[in-house]
């Protein structure tokens, strides 16, 4: 990555404009790249709460499906609560690790460059993928400047051949479900945006669907 310690980096603040499950999904990028963090010990919100927002949000979407004015009013205030909590955390990391572009990455969050002209994404990596659940395997990745959206790849035949599955809004929790027990996957993301319309594919991690 570029030496890019002295530049101003941004948290993309548009939390509330996001669809309802982009914002469950932020959130838990966030609770996860937060989690006992070295770069942000002092989080002016519990990571507990914020995982309780999720969950009554998560419920409140349920209820809403089943139509009704309360309902969606409840689903609404539901979701600003959990978006107001994100927020608080947005402006504490801003304000941490706002040279930081390697901390900043690391909290979950979506980062912008200060560089509004457009050039091609760095190439990202995953940092583990795990097979501890049966049937899913889960990818954890580093985000990259600008990355709007991640695509996942996965290829079961040794790299010759490559399903594309459904693009995620981050890159830390990505998990691949339903995956067929007993089978070796090799995976790779990319991140979408940029000049070039995607960054370089990842480095190829393989793992046994168990």
């Amino acid at each position: 990555m570029k030496n890019t310690q002295t530049q101003n980096f941004r948290i993309a603040t548009g939390i509330g404009r996001k669809l309802d499950n982009d914002v469950v999904s932020l959130s838990l990028d966030v609770e996860d790249g937060l989690l006992n963090n070295p770069a942000f010990l002092n989080l002016p919100v519990p990571l507990t709460e914020v995982a309780t927002k999720r969950l009554a949000f998560v419920a409140s979407m349920t209820d809403a499906r089943k139509l009704g004015t309360d309902r969606t009013r409840l689903k609404k205030a539901a979701k600003q609560a959990l978006v107001d909590l994100l927020l608080k955390l947005a402006f504490y990391c801003q304000g941490e690790a706002i040279h930081n572009l390697d901390a900043l990455l690391s909290t979950g969050f979506e980062i912008v460059s200060p560089n509004r002209a457009s050039g091609p994404l760095d190439q990202p990596s995953i940092l583990a993928l795990l097979n501890n659940v049966s049937g899913q395997l889960t990818v954890r990745g580093q985000a990259v400047l600008n990355g709007r959206m991640y695509r996942v790849r996965t290829s079961t035949d040794g790299g010759k051949t490559w399903t594309d599955w459904p693009d995620f809004t981050g890159a830390r929790l990505m998990v691949l479900k339903p995956t067929v027990p007993g089978t070796v996957y090799t995976v790779q993301f990319c991140a979408m945006g940029g000049s070039t319309g995607q960054s370089p594919w990842s480095n190829p991690v393989s793992a046994m669907s168990i």
